[in-house]
């Protein structure tokens, strides 16, 4: 066993470096070379920071629904909280993110700590608490709709500093952004790696497996299943900001929807939740299937018409190469979507438990032969 953990440490000890130095070759020529077309340079930075940040809004969750085994559908709220806070914040005062970013935190484990006691207090769990985290995603979502001091409808834009510094969290570039969602995603690891060793983390498990006999322990599972939510809430909230800060510009409709929820656990339970690195394997694998799919079936112009295409008489294989282009091209835009589903569907279907539960369960096959 001890050989494995060894060999996982220099995995992603060397992968971590990989990522470290993957703005000073973005652009090589190589990397143009062997990616699609539009896959490159600053776009390549792009996905990258999608993948950090998915990774680190996964791990959040995963504290809640992995460790205390809690099925919140709902997480996009905190998300908005943690994004509309520090926007509003920085709009109105000029108070720099990164202090609006602390704010949200600390309101959306208020929040959160709420809405445990709220749901906890009388009993809910398994679906009746997930109706109840997507009950309270939905009418914030609402309710930054209506109000005009969020932007309503419209959204919120957040003006360009004159300065673009660290201090007013605004680059010219994509690099800093890249390096910020690195230390995010890496800040994620850590603290689930802590409360996975803590005792906070074996109460959390004992609950997740049979609440009764935790209580039966004498572990509390109102309060610790509150901890939980409110931990899981402020972690999720300094992502709603640096998303923020890294679009520019947010609306309700794209903060605070219950598809972003239904991502983020996605990521978890592919990768394995209640696993340390479970989300952060699952984001890693998901992420980049999905962009590329989506830019080699839909990053091009508008393409030609299919209908034109299947009625025109020529060679079988030359109208399979024309049809190629043809998606490439961006035609069938809703195939990159069904391309996704459907490795989605396969993965499920042969790692019902997880991407990582599945290298584990080798490793100690692996083990007991030798």
């Amino acid at each position: 066993m001890i050989p494995q953990i060894k060999i996982s440490h220099y995995i992603y000890g060397l992968t971590l470096l990989f990522l470290l130095s993957l703005p000073l070759y973005a652009e090589s020529d190589f990397v143009v070379a062997v990616m699609p077309d539009g896959l490159s340079g600053s776009a390549l930075l792009h996905v990258g920071i999608l993948i950090f940040m998915f990774a680190y809004l996964s791990s959040s969750w995963n504290i809640l629904g992995g460790f205390a085994g809690q099925l919140s559908l709902g997480h996009a709220a905190f998300f908005g909280i943690g994004a509309y806070t520090s926007s509003l914040i920085y709009v109105h005062t000029g108070v720099s993110p990164w202090i609006g970013m602390i704010a949200g935190a600390v309101i959306a484990a208020i929040v959160g700590y709420g809405l445990g006691f709220i749901s906890f207090k009388y009993g809910l769990k398994g679906p009746f608490f997930a109706l109840v985290t997507i009950a309270f995603a939905e009418i914030l979502r609402l309710l930054f709709l209506y109000f005009d001091f969020t932007g309503g409808p419209l959204g919120l834009l957040i003006p360009l500093s004159s300065e673009y510094t660290f201090w007013e969290y605004q680059f010219l570039e994509k690099e800093p952004y890249y390096f910020i969602a690195l230390g995010l995603m890496v800040f994620g690891i850590i603290i689930c790696a802590i409360v996975s060793s803590s005792k906070f983390g074996y109460y959390l498990r004992a609950i997740r497996e049979s609440e009764e006999a935790a209580e039966a322990l004498g572990i509390h599972s109102m309060h610790n299943k509150m901890h939980a939510v409110a931990l899981s809430a402020a972690m999720t909230a300094l992502g709603g900001t640096f998303y923020a800060q890294y679009t520019q510009y947010i609306v309700p409709d794209d903060v605070i929807k219950i598809a972003l929820s239904i991502e983020i656990i996605l990521f978890a339970v592919i990768g394995g939740s209640g696993l340390v690195m479970g989300p952060i394997i699952g984001t890693f694998l998901l992420v980049p299937i999905g962009e590329m799919s989506r830019i080699v079936f839909e990053g091009g112009g508008a393409g030609a018409s299919l209908v034109a295409l299947i009625n025109e008489e020529i060679p079988s294989g030359e109208k399979f190469i024309r049809y190629l282009e043809y998606l490439s091209s961006g035609g069938g835009g809703g195939l990159a979507i069904l391309l996704y589903g459907v490795i989605l569907i396969l993965v499920c279907l042969a790692l019902p438990r997880g991407v990582l539960p599945a290298f584990h369960k080798i490793g100690m096959k692996r083990e007991g032969s030798s």
